[in-house]
């Protein structure tokens, strides 16, 4: 008879404040691990007995995030799936990581009010191994890693920013993740060439004159070339 391994999910949130981007994190209550940081997470429900049974991976994490931030990213998407005997001290367990993002005014009210806690993750890292619970610091550098290397051939960096957002703000995060610098005049031929946005109204922005909004025509969109 084979021992169940323990499949949980876990959230990579990652938000935009000012030119730092952040992770956010909850402080364990039970243990193991208690007192410490850690991804928000779960477990997936398997128990049609109880009427407890996910659909999917995705589904638990949404669920997840629901019930314990009543919260919904803008972008939710798998990562990996982290696997081993050692990860947790309760038995050989799996989780299957997301990544999260969302415009900071839906993630600061969960700060606010002490759910989470922010540290940055760019232009450097404010974590270090022993702060985190399990193998959770990894799966955070893994997750970076995917935001990085999709950010140059998607429109994915957008999740991080309003719903409506300026040209110059799309070209400040996506040069803020993937630490490159990018000619202006370029970047917005490359963008609007591909067709990814749709054109919204004027924004207004303090000390300049109003620039044109955009918002994502799709929910994310895969480029024809990578923008740099």
């Amino acid at each position: 008879m084979f021992k169940t391994p323990v499949l949980t999910v876990d959230a990579v949130i990652l938000t935009l404040v000012g030119e730092k981007l952040m992770v956010a994190l909850m402080q364990r209550e039970d243990e193991p691990c208690a007192g410490q940081l850690a991804l928000p997470g779960g477990y997936v429900y398997a128990d049609p007995e109880a009427g407890k049974v996910d659909a999917s991976t995705d589904a638990a994490m949404l669920r997840i995030l629901r019930s314990k931030l009543g919260f919904k990213p803008s972008h939710l998407e798998q990562v990996c799936t982290a696997s081993g005997p050692k990860r947790d001290p309760r038995g050989w367990s799996a989780s299957v990581v997301h990544l999260a993002l969302h415009h900071q005014d839906a993630v600061q009210p969960l700060v606010d009010a002490g759910k989470l806690t922010l540290h940055e993750v760019i232009p450097s890292v404010s974590l270090k191994t022993r702060d985190l619970a399990f193998d959770h610091l990894q799966l955070i550098d893994t997750a970076l890693a995917r935001l990085k290397a999709k950010a140059s051939y998607s429109t994915i960096v957008a999740h991080l920013l309003p719903k409506v957002f300026r040209m110059a703000d799309l070209q400040a995060v996506y040069e803020i993740v993937t630490g490159t610098s990018t000619n202006k005049d370029n970047f917005r031929r490359k963008v609007l060439d591909e067709g990814v946005l749709v054109e919204t109204e004027l924004i207004r922005h303090s000390g300049g004159r109003p620039a044109q909004g955009y918002s994502l025509r799709e929910e994310l969109a895969i480029l024809g070339r990578q923008i740099s």
